[in-house]
């Protein structure tokens, strides 16, 4: 045994993470090169020559030579999380990660493809026992559970992988942070978690050594999503005791300046996603994937600033933030005016220099909302208001069913609500956005249009019973379960895509009553005949129905075609007489007193057509739709 143990641990595990570090770097930073690990300039890049990256590697080894001197060494039981089976998990955790980064800094992945991998990893991370539990002694259901659990792994990868964008940046505030979550926890009296994040602090002194401005070896998506990895891992792991700022607020407050980044960024992509949509086309989910130069170091870079100076500041204002948490920790009966009066500086500093450009577009976003067609707004209003009502309501009345059915009584609606709705109305609503159900005009809707709105509804349902699942469930439970979710697609998929066609429906049902075709007019019709079927005609008849023509009600008698196969059948509602050779004998037995020529292209069948119409006096319209080319005049 260490008879002055007190006095080595704490700077040994700091000095194996810090040593192991610069060894590392400087090993991994002349070999970088031949391996094919460069970042070179571009057109969002800063520097002038192509620099070694993927440096997160000397972290990588610093953090878990530092975890592995804690577990080997012979020290006297402590309090906190670390163990051989905690360590291991860890171990197998961050290699993902920082394998899913390695590959990203050797040949670049597309953000969906790394949005992947971040989440297998945070499954795998709930799968494997780490996750909240439960949060200031409250336990969760298991689905809130894993929800908050890959949302928060996903958030801080994301958060750190976005701020790493000048020397040193994401390094500092990663060592920053976890100096600031250490004290926290020296002060919850947790030792073991101090040595953990001790460990983690000398690796990121160790690097920062090469990292800082003027950037010897760049951190890249390895090290960036390593980074956040860990101190989420770390925050997810020490949060059960203690009161909200400790478990919750103190890890939010150490990470504010990279996730308040990453919050600005969505927020800003998001509202260009919108403005695109109304303008040249695009989508919110591309817009919001797509890289930008308009991070909070990129504005400070702009306004002047040397990169050395933007990292030192944005240094000092998480400094602040943490110690802004630790005030809030030490005094807990004063914590609730400390955070406010922090909020307050915070929103001050946000508004007037940090987001006025998200200020600015959301502004503009509005008003041109506001300038849109009503109907097209009123429209998009309806749907979203009509599925949130519907499904909250389907939601009832299954449970309702159910519950009779099962119990023999209906259930208490409060319960059903607060257990169910997060899961059972948001997620098919999600669904519906993420589809683009909303963007849709639904009179012009092709039939793929609905059928990728079902299936929206079908997917949102499918993840809620997949999520509901990883709580454990026996035979019977499982049987209830897929019982339920059956009969909420069963219900939910004809009412939302059932909404969205009622008008074509009632459209279509009127026309097949009625038997015609009519225009608003009080009195009068004319008898007329279609000559041609396809999509012209699909088009034709959709103009008819749309477009007033002169007071006059049409009744469509039938369509002659030349494909044989289609006598006696009907299109679009209306009954094939015949062929065009038999309009003659036609025309003479009914009525007609005009014809339509649509879309053919048999101009001796056309000839035909029309000498046959003029012989019999009736009136003949051709319709086709002009298609004109333009070239070489630019002011076209």
């Amino acid at each position: 045994m260490f008879p002055f143990e007190p006095f080595l641990k704490y700077p040994l595990v700091f000095m194996v993470g810090l040593v192991v570090s610069l060894m590392v770097t400087r090993i991994w930073g002349p070999r970088a090169q031949a391996l094919g690990f460069l970042d070179r300039p571009g057109d969002r890049k800063l520097q002038k020559n192509p620099v070694p990256t993927a440096g997160g590697i000397a972290l990588f080894c610093g953090v878990h030579a530092a975890c592995l001197a804690l577990l080997v060494l012979p020290w006297r039981p402590f309090a906190g999380q670390i163990t051989f089976g905690w360590w291991w998990r860890f171990v197998l955790l961050s290699s993902a990660v920082a394998g899913l980064g390695l590959w990203d800094d050797h040949q670049p992945l597309q953000p969906f493809q790394k949005l992947v991998g971040q989440i297998v990893v945070a499954v795998t991370a709930y799968i494997l026992g780490v996750h909240f539990q439960n949060v200031l002694g409250v336990s969760m259901p298991a689905w809130v559970d894993f929800i908050l659990t890959v949302g928060w792994f996903l958030v801080w990868m994301n958060a750190f992988n976005l701020i790493d964008g000048i020397d040193g940046l994401a390094t500092g505030i990663a060592l920053i942070a976890a100096i600031g979550l250490a004290l926290s926890l020296h002060f919850r009296k947790s030792p073991g978690d101090v040595l953990l994040l001790l460990g983690l602090i000398g690796a990121c002194a160790g690097f920062l050594r090469y990292n800082f401005y003027p950037a010897r070896v760049f951190l890249g998506d390895t090290g960036s999503l390593f980074l956040g990895f860990t101190l989420a891992m770390l925050a997810i792991t020490t949060n059960s005791k203690g009161t909200f700022v400790a478990a919750i607020g103190m890890p939010l407050l150490a990470a504010g300046i990279p996730l308040f980044d990453a919050l600005l960024a969505i927020w800003r992509r998001a509202i260009r996603g919108m403005l695109a949509q109304g303008a040249a086309g695009g989508s919110v989910l591309g817009f919001i994937k797509r890289a930008d130069s308009e991070h909070l170091h990129h504005r400070l870079l702009k306004g002047g600033l040397p990169q050395k100076n933007v990292a030192l500041m944005l240094y000092a204002g998480t400094a602040g933030l943490v110690l802004l948490g630790l005030a809030a920790s030490i005094f807990h009966d004063r914590a609730i005016g400390i955070l406010a009066l922090g909020f307050m500086a915070g929103a001050y500093v946000v508004v007037r220099h940090l987001a006025w450009i998200e200020l600015r577009e959301t502004g503009q976003a509005v008003l041109e909302g506001i300038a849109k067609p009503v109907r097209r707004n009123l429209a998009m209003l309806f749907y979203v208001v009509f599925d949130l009502a519907a499904l909250a309501l389907l939601l009832l009345a299954t449970e309702s069913l159910l519950g009779m059915v099962v119990s023999g009584y209906l259930p208490d609606w409060r319960r059903v609500w607060i257990r169910y709705a997060p899961l059972d109305v948001v997620l098919p609503f999600i669904m519906l956005v993420f589809f683009r159900s909303y963007s849709r005009v639904w009179y012009l809707a092709r039939v793929s249009e609905y059928l990728s709105t079902g299936i929206a509804v079908f997917l949102g349902y499918l993840l809620a019973f997949a999520i509901r699942l990883t709580g454990g469930c026996d035979e019977s439970c499982f049987a209830l379960l897929t019982i339920r979710y059956w009969l909420l697609i069963g219900l939910a998929v004809p009412v939302i895509v059932g909404v969205r066609g009622a008008r074509r429906i009632l459209l279509d049902a009127a026309h097949w009553a009625l038997g015609t075709l009519r225009l608003q007019q009080p009195s009068g019709h004319t008898d007329a005949l279609i000559c041609g079927t396809g999509w012209s005609t699909t088009a034709f008849l959709r103009y008819i129905a749309e477009t007033p023509d002169h007071g006059q009600k049409i009744r469509f008698r039938g369509i002659v075609d030349s494909d044989t196969a289609l006598r006696g059948h009907f299109v679009h509602g209306i009954r094939v007489l015949g062929e065009p050779r038999e309009l003659p004998q036609l025309l003479q037995e009914s009525p007609i007193e005009i014809v339509y020529l649509v879309g053919t292209q048999d101009v001796e069948l056309d000839a035909w057509v029309m000498d046959a119409v003029r012989k019999a006096g009736k009136r003949l319209v051709r319709w086709s739709i002009c298609v004109e080319e333009y070239q070489g005049s630019a002011g076209l």
